[in-house]
Order: structure tokens, then C-alpha cells, then sequence
């Protein structure tokens, strides 16, 4: 990708080009000076899911960070948007999502937002469309919820992956086809499996200063509390994330259960992202920046 080029000022010269695997240190830095719990492992996990862009100095210093991932050819997320607190105010994040935008030509493409960064957004033609609700603490150990006839709770195996794609697509509108696959290979995943196929999932794997329960995605609230108690059971005690959009009607739960929520933020897009009347209902994020 070719260096793009900016003046701020009358001699600073700022220039971004594609994000490499050498600038994740930096990119690092950049997401702790926020608070972020990011670890090497997270980045690592989310460039080579999809690609990235970095704002840089003439010295070479990273001062912005920007990745996205295509979900097949009709949409795309963005995330972990990051501008250094010395470089505020000078254009860099408009900067660095318009040449975004531009890769991304005819998709859908949709972000969750901070309060300090949805005026930009508003800016650029993205629009609220909801909620997620960050939750977070060490949960207590979690009762087995019964799940109905003819169902049961089982690992993640290989084979399921193509059945994991489609139930993920309907449950999200998007092509997850390379999400999943790397879940599967890298997280550890239950189902509930069924006569008829799967009719639920949930990866927990590590993340930041614990655990991070998502995606997940089932038919009821019911099938979608018997896979994060899977989870919360396993690791009581342990710190544990998870991100649920507000509609899925967790949060009062999963307070109760230990993790309590802690923050919101919005979830945007250039126009909404469409999936069927009686699809199923998508419960937690696989983070706030991959959606």
C-alpha cells in the first residue's frame, strides 16, 4: 500500500501506510495509553484476521492506529482506532477512516463507538444503531442451566466448522468464514448440538486481563445463558469480559452472575446490516473492535 501523506502545521509531515506485525509494540503503547488491556496476542490476533493502517511521523513514530476486517462482499468492521493524546485534534482519525472507507468500496460497514469518538463517526456518515454493554468481573461459579429435549452441549470439533459459518451468518448478516475458522483452530468453543444440526455456540479464549467469552450466537436466551454459564463455571474466579448487545437482554443476568457491567458504547453503521425475521439471536461480540 502506497504511503498517503498529510501536513499538520507548516513542517510536520504525517504519513500512513499499512500496518506490519513490526509496529504492534507501538500499537501496543498507543492502546494502554487509553486504558486498553489489549496484550500483544489481541493485536496480533485481530492483523492477522484483517488488515491495518498506521499514522506515522517523519522520525517514523506511530501516532495512529486503524484496522478493519471484510466480512465477505457486502460488509466489513472497523476497530481499535487510535490516535496519540499529543496528536489530537489534527485530522489524523478523519484521515485515517476516509482512506478506509475508500478500501472498502459498496460495503456495510459498522463500528462500536466510543462517546469521544462518535462525533467523528457522525461526521463521516456512520449512525447509531444500538447498544453493547461491557461486562466484566471474576464470576462466581455458575449453576448448569438444563437446556430442552434432544439437545446437548459439546465441544467444538473441526467438522463443524462450515455448520458454524452458515448458523453464524444467519445469526450476524455477515461472512464470517475466516472468524470462525480461526476459532475453531485457536479458541475453545462449545455447541448445542441437535438431531437437525447445531442450534447454538459460544468461544471463550484469552483476552486482555483475563478471558473473553464471545461470540455467541443461539436460538433463545435460554440456549444463549446455558453457553456463557458453560464458561463462567469453568473459569469462577477467574477475571472474564464479555461485550452483549443491549437487545439480547443479558445484562440483568449476567450481573448476577458475577460479571457486572462496567461501560457502553454505541454501535454505528453506514446502514444497517440485514438478517432475517426468525434468525437467530447474536449475544455477544467476539470484541468490541471485530463485532
Amino acid at each position: 500500500m502506497m504511503a498517503d501523506n498529510a501536513t499538520v502545521g507548516e513542517r510536520t509531515a504525517i504519513s500512513l501506510r499499512g500496518m506490519t506485525e513490526k509496529d504492534l509494540p507501538a500499537a501496543i503503547a498507543l492502546s494502554k495509553a487509553l486504558g486498553w488491556p489489549h496484550r500483544l496476542e489481541d493485536w496480533e490476533f485481530m492483523l492477522r484476521l484483517g488488515a491495518g493502517l498506521v499514522a506515522t511521523l517523519e522520525s517514523g513514530e506511530v501516532i495512529g492506529t486503524i484496522l478493519w476486517w471484510p466480512f465477505g462482499e457486502r460488509c466489513a468492521t472497523i476497530g481499535l482506532v487510535i490516535v496519540s493524546n499529543a496528536w489530537q485534534g489534527h485530522g489524523i482519525g478523519t484521515k485515517l477512516l476516509k482512506t478506509v472507507r475508500k478500501l472498502l468500496p459498496g460495503r456495510t460497514v459498522c463500528l462500536n463507538a466510543t462517546p469521544a469518538g462518535q462525533p467523528l463517526y457522525e461526521k463521516l456518515g456512520f449512525t447509531p444503531i444500538g447498544i453493547v454493554e461491557q461486562h466484566q468481573g471474576n464470576g462466581a461459579s455458575a449453576a448448569i442451566i438444563a437446556l430442552g429435549a434432544g439437545q446437548r452441549l459439546r465441544p467444538v470439533v473441526q467438522y463443524d466448522l462450515q455448520e458454524l459459518t452458515a448458523f453464524d451468518e444467519a445469526a450476524t448478516g455477515m461472512d464470517r468464514d475466516a472468524l470462525m475458522e480461526e476459532l475453531v483452530r485457536n479458541a475453545r468453543g462449545v455447541v448445542i448440538d441437535t438431531e437437525s444440526g447445531i442450534r447454538g455456540y459460544s468461544f471463550c479464549r484469552r483476552f486482555g486481563w483475563g478471558w473473553l467469552i464471545g461470540p455467541v450466537a443461539a436460538e433463545t436466551v435460554e440456549q444463549a445463558k446455558a453457553l456463557i454459564s458453560h464458561w463462567i463455571g469453568t473459569h469462577g474466579g477467574e477475571f472474564i469480559r464479555l461485550d452483549t448487545p443491549a437487545p439480547a437482554g443479558l445484562s440483568a443476568w449476567l450481573d448476577e452472575m458475577g460479571l457486572i457491567r462496567v461501560d457502553v458504547v454505541n454501535t454505528m453503521s453506514t446502514k444497517p446490516v440485514e438478517t432475517s425475521a426468525d434468525a437467530p439471536g447474536y449475544f455477544a461480540l467476539t470484541s468490541q473492535a471485530l463485532g
